[in-house]
């Protein structure tokens, strides 16, 4: 009876451990499932970018800080991810809001992607939308347009690309000549 007693305890000791590792690999696999603020979308093709010296989180911390500084609000920053989206705000009246209550024109959120490309170099897309269309059954993305150039919008985003370059630097000329069109990398993160 012994014998039989501990077979039992050890086979009982097996499945509680392996239902424990399931279990946790389960609970593991949600919470990297649950995502972080990045989004899944990619910026829009006519996106600025450029190279600056530093990592990520210092690229969106700075973008932060400008922006806020600038009367906007942010809505989601993550310097760890390298992302950072601001609240929708009226650039010609420095009213912040709901999209479908405010003028479409001058109505703007702005978003930063900041990804480590070599050693101290991140590169650094920015892009600033206009609502489009305010229809929430469709995807977020299909409710916005990029802000033209010339509009006070991009404006906006080569300033902060401008004081990010000049506080970033590493002080070589090929790494911040002129702010760029980039389509983005095509991979999702």
């Amino acid at each position: 009876m012994n014998e039989i007693g501990r077979v039992s305890a050890t086979r009982l000791g097996a499945i509680g451990l392996a239902a424990f590792v399931l279990w946790t690999t389960a609970l593991i696999a949600m919470a990297c499932g649950a995502g972080g603020v990045r989004p899944h979308f990619l910026p829009f093709p006519t996106a600025v970018s450029d190279t600056v010296s530093g990592h990520p989180e210092d690229a969106i911390e700075l973008a932060g800080e400008l922006l806020v500084s600038d009367g906007l609000e942010l809505e989601a920053s993550s310097p760890v991810e390298g992302y950072l989206e601001t609240k929708w705000f009226n650039i010609a009246t420095g009213h912040r809001g709901n999209p479908g209550s405010l003028d479409t024109e001058t109505t703007i959120r702005v978003r930063f992607w900041a990804d480590l490309i070599a050693e101290h170099r991140t590169v650094v897309v920015g892009e600033v939308v206009r609502p489009r269309v305010v229809d929430p059954s469709l995807p977020i993305r299909e409710r916005e347009i990029p802000a033209p150039d010339g509009h006070p919008g991009s404006e906006l985003l080569r300033r902060v690309f401008g004081e990010m370059r000049t506080r970033l630097s590493s002080g070589s000329a090929s790494d911040h000549e002129s702010v760029s069109r980039l389509g983005f990398r095509t991979s999702p993160r």
